[in-house]
């Protein structure tokens, strides 16, 4: 069996020295704004950069054409499977005319060898 023994935190550990905090300006308002300023005005070219839109449009364009010939592969593809579909329907038919000439054959063979079993039983 383990011993469950307490263990107090450190009290030296938690403390921290009033030079490591940070200095807090008179007014927090005043700085956080001061801040939200520097930080707008740093940054507010990239917004208003010409550069910026110039690329927008750019790659709007780009994708655009990029729309439009895959668009392009796509219809080229389905007009190339359209006509696969019309040989396969074309072989179909064909395959289907042997197959009734084929059986036409057959009974009229049957019929012939019928015939000729009949003549030599006589």
């Amino acid at each position: 069996m383990m011993a469950n023994h307490l263990v107090k935190p450190d009290s030296r550990s938690c403390k921290r020295s009033r030079e490591l905090e940070p200095q807090l300006p008179v007014s927090p308002q005043q700085s956080s704004l001061g801040n939200l300023n520097s930080y707008f005005s740093e940054y507010s070219g990239l917004f208003k950069d010409d550069s910026l839109e110039k690329d927008l449009s750019d790659i709007s364009k780009e994708i655009n054409v990029m729309l439009t010939t895959y668009a392009k592969v796509l219809s080229e593809r389905a007009a190339v499977d359209a006509s696969y579909i019309n040989e396969l329907d074309g072989l179909f038919k064909e395959a289907n005319s042997i197959e009734n000439y084929l059986l036409q054959k057959r009974e009229l063979l049957k019929e012939r060898f019928t015939m000729i079993t009949n003549t030599l039983q006589k």
